[in-house]
């Protein structure tokens, strides 16, 4: 049986392809309709990056010194976050990255040492470079990785706390269960 691929796939591929090696070499912003978001790391080394398109559609960049970047196509996005908490994870290597709803103006993080970090926060997307312990490299290693318990604190434009807890939840996206 023959496999056909794509159309739509296909240009979407194309398209973060060229963003990519776009981004890296010049840190152009848009490119075909996708822009740059919030970063963690370092763009010429390790690092990711969170990119997102006019169609709604979402991508997470993994940048690594010497090779070509890789990247994670949502369609249609991660889903928009959610009121009560404002915010979504999207990753968590190097450090947490993800969404933010419009009311947010700030976002922080605190460690298991109680410091918080603050979060770059870029178009609707946002990045924090805080240590979260070793990264997995076997798979033994990534399935009994557990993240440590971080703390976020999301605030208003106004600067008003909209949540204050724990950062990851069972869907580590910002929604209680």
């Amino acid at each position: 049986m023959e496999e056909r691929e794509d159309p739509e796939l296909m240009r979407k591929v194309e398209e973060l392809t060229e963003f990519g090696e776009l981004y890296r070499a010049s840190r152009a912003v848009s490119h075909r309709g996708w822009h740059a978001g919030a970063e963690l790391g370092d763009r010429d080394g390790d690092g990711t990056m969170l990119a997102y398109h006019d169609s709604g559609d979402e991508a997470e960049y993994v940048f690594r010194a010497g090779e070509r970047p890789l990247f994670n196509i949502m369609n249609g996005g991660h889903g928009s976050p959610p009121d009560r908490y404002g915010y979504r994870v999207w990753t968590l290597r190097p450090g947490v990255a993800g969404s933010v709803g419009p009311r947010v103006g700030r976002l922080e993080v605190a460690g298991t040492d109680g410091e918080a970090v603050a979060a770059d926060i870029v178009a609707h997307t946002f990045a924090v470079n805080i240590d979260i312990g070793p990264r997995p490299r076997t798979m033994d290693e990534i399935f009994e990785w557990r993240a440590p318990e971080l703390t976020v604190r999301v605030f208003d434009k106004g600067d008003a706390v909209l949540y204050e807890g724990p950062l990851l939840t069972e869907d580590w996206s910002g929604e209680r269960r």
